[in-house]
């Protein structure tokens, strides 16, 4: 029993450092040549470096510790299976994305690269067309009119080209100007605002009139824009390039896009003219003594001839229709309204 009380004493002394070299070397030796001794070593180190902990151990709540403990490895261990779980499905994700991405890409940069498709809309004769624009803005055009504009607006501008009639309700935009080009290097210009616009081909005049808000009517020949208030009317002279402005009676000029035909002390060549652009037809005036006419009237819904008709009961007048013939090549000519005096 001495002799195990002063091995183990000779242990201890071992482990903590107490032997000297000589003895420290020998008892070493002694333990690779007995496993038992290396086992009795072992244990007596576990049990010191336990009870160094003695203390501390008892101050701890083993239990909420040992909860604890558990708790954290189970949330490591979600978190890992989550953490595979996500790289899993990214990596599912990311291939179709990927292409999604280049797609768009390259769509957006064949859409950037490619001509604008432009569209053309033309109003047949006796029919009104109403048009919303890329931007929003509400177009009328009017009998044997014709609109041309983009598809989409890109830049800075907004820019349609007209020839004929067309009555416009631009959206408002104060960054991107809204142009409609004319011939003759006439434009008008706006940000939103409601105006009309009459511009035959066939006219020698270009007649603007503004509704609500403000344009501009710009003269590639003039570097100063012509500035438009409510209810004024420019018209533009195409054989002398002269403008002049005054005010107008709106609902004389507008009142066309509600299908109405409106003359207020109206001569008869301009009576002619809108009647036969209205219904496609030739009006020809056999006399001077008729331009001299002048009629105040609204027509809706009635046909040319009851129009004409109600003409001859006003004034001094005899209208004869011509029916349209065919020629040569199979297509018709137009028909034609001969007005002469009685």
């Amino acid at each position: 029993m001495t002799n195990v009380n002063i091995q183990t004493e000779h242990i201890i002394a071992y482990l903590e450092g107490r032997l000297s070299k000589e003895d420290t070397d020998a008892f070493e030796k002694q333990m690779l040549d007995s496993p038992e001794l290396r086992k009795e070593v072992d244990d007596l180190r576990f049990i010191c470096d336990t009870s160094q902990m003695l203390y501390i151990q008892e101050r701890i709540d083993v239990n909420k510790r040992w909860k604890n403990i558990s708790r954290t490895l189970q949330q490591n261990r979600f978190r890992q299976k989550i953490g595979h779980y996500f790289r899993y499905a990214a990596a599912i994700l990311l291939i179709p994305a990927l292409i999604g991405s280049v797609y768009f890409y390259q769509r957006a940069y064949r859409s950037d690269n490619q001509p604008i498709e432009q569209v053309e809309l033309s109003s047949a004769y006796g029919l009104i067309s109403k048009i919303t624009l890329p931007d929003g803005s509400e177009v009328w055009l009017n009998s044997g009119s014709k609109l041309h504009y983009p598809k989409r607006f890109v830049g800075d501008q907004r820019k349609v080209f007209l020839s004929g009639e067309a009555y416009f309700k631009v959206s408002s935009d104060k960054k991107h100007r809204f142009d409609v080009a004319l011939t003759n290097g006439l434009t008008v210009s706006a940000y939103g605002t409601e105006f009309n616009i009459n511009a035959y081909e066939d006219d020698d005049e270009i007649e603007t009139t503004l509704a609500k808000g403000s344009v501009e009517i710009r003269n590639d020949k003039k570097p100063i824009p012509r500035v438009l208030n409510p209810g004024e009317q420019a018209i533009y002279n195409k054989v002398t390039d002269n403008m002049k402005v005054s005010d107008i009676n709106l609902y004389m000029v507008t009142s066309w896009k509600e299908g109405k035909i409106v003359f207020r002390r109206t001569e008869m060549a301009e009576i002619a003219q809108r009647l036969s652009r209205h219904f496609n037809v030739n009006i020809i005036l056999q006399s001077k003594k008729i331009f001299n006419y002048k009629y105040s009237a609204t027509f809706t819904t009635e046909t040319l001839e009851e129009i004409l008709q109600l003409l001859e009961k006003t004034a001094p007048i005899k209208c004869t229709m011509i029916e349209p013939e065919q020629a040569s090549d199979y297509s018709y000519t137009r028909r034609t309204v001969i007005i002469e005096a009685r």
